[in-house]
C-alpha cells in the first residue's frame, strides 16, 4: 500500500507550489532590499502562527482525553486507533507552541501597533477556531496537519532559515552572528532538529499512523491536506489586504 505520505505529497503538489511561490515572494519582501521590514514579518509571522497554535491545541485536547479516559482491549475501535496514532505522533523537538508564544511576545513587544493588524477574535477568518472544530469532528484529520505543517517547517522553512541569518542580526534585535545562528527568540520557531535520521523516522511514524486509519480515513487526511493548502493560500491574500494597511498607516 502507498504511504500517506506519498499520497498526500501528490494531492496537493498543484496548490503547494502556487502557495509556495506566493510566500516565498513575500517573505524576500520582508527580509531584503531597501523596503524590508520587521513589522511586515511579524505580520506575516503572526498569522501562520495561528495555524500551528491551532492544530497543536486540539491535538494536546486529544492526548488529554486519552489520558483521562486511557483505552483497552475492550474500547471502541475508533478511540483505540486514535490513540495509537496519538503514539505513533509523539515525537520530540515537533511541537511549536512554546517557541511561537516566545516569538510573537518579542516581535509584538517591538510593534505594540501591531495587535490591531494581527488575527484577534473578529478577525473574519477565524482560522484558529475552525481548525480546532475541523480535529475535534474527526480526529483522525490531525494526521493532516501534523505531515503538511511539520513538512512546511522543515523542507520549506530552510529557504526562510536561509533569510533570516542574511538578514543579519541587527534586524532581529539581536547581539552576533552567532547567537542568530542559534535561533533564540524571536527566530526560535524556525530552531529545527536537522538530522536526516529525524525527518526519516517522522515520515515513517506518519505512514504507519496512516495504516491505521481505514480507507475513508485516509481520504479525508488527502482532503484535509489540499483544505489547508487552499486556506493558506487564502491566508497570504488576506495578509496582503492586511499589509497594504500596514504601509498606509
Amino acid at each position: 500500500m502507498t504511504g500517506i505520505t506519498a499520497m498526500i505529497k501528490a494531492a496537493i503538489r498543484v496548490p503547494h507550489m502556487e502557495v509556495n511561490k506566493m510566500n516565498s515572494a513575500r517573505v524576500l519582501q520582508c527580509l531584503s532590499g531597501e523596503k524590508r521590514s520587521l513589522g511586515l514579518y511579524t505580520l506575516g509571522f503572526s498569522y501562520y502562527a495561528e495555524m500551528y497554535l491551532a492544530f497543536e491545541e486540539a491535538w494536546r485536547d486529544l492526548r488529554d482525553w486519552i489520558v483521562k479516559y486511557p483505552c483497552s482491549s475492550t474500547s471502541p475501535t475508533y478511540e483505540k486507533k486514535i490513540s495509537d496514532l496519538l503514539k505513533l505522533l509523539s515525537m520530540v523537538d515537533l511541537y511549536r507552541t512554546e517557541r511561537l508564544i516566545e516569538d510573537l511576545k518579542r516581535l509584538h513587544s517591538s510593534y505594540p501597533a501591531m495587535t490591531n493588524l494581527t488575527p484577534n477574535e473578529s478577525h473574519d477568518m477565524h482560522i484558529k477556531d475552525v481548525i480546532k472544530c475541523r480535529i475535534n469532528e474527526n480526529p483522525h484529520k490531525l494526521l493532516a496537519y501534523v505531515w503538511v505543517l511539520y513538512s512546511a517547517l522543515f523542507n520549506g522553512g530552510r529557504f526562510i532559515r536561509q533569510e533570516i541569518l542574511k538578514a543579519g542580526p541587527e534586524f532581529w534585535g539581536l547581539t552576533t552572528d552567532d547567537e542568530i545562528q542559534s535561533f533564540p527568540p524571536p527566530l526560535s520557531f524556525w530552531a529545527v532538529n536537522n538530522d536526516p535520521e529525524f525527518h526519516e523516522t517522522f515520515k515513517s511514524c506518519v505512514n504507519k499512523a496512516g495504516e491505521l486509519l481505514t480507507f475513508d480515513e485516509r481520504q479525508h487526511v488527502i482532503q484535509e491536506s489540499v483544505w489547508i493548502l487552499h486556506r493558506c493560500k487564502e491566508l497570504t491574500e488576506e495578509l496582503d489586504k492586511r499589509a497594504k494597511i500596514y504601509r498606509d498607516s
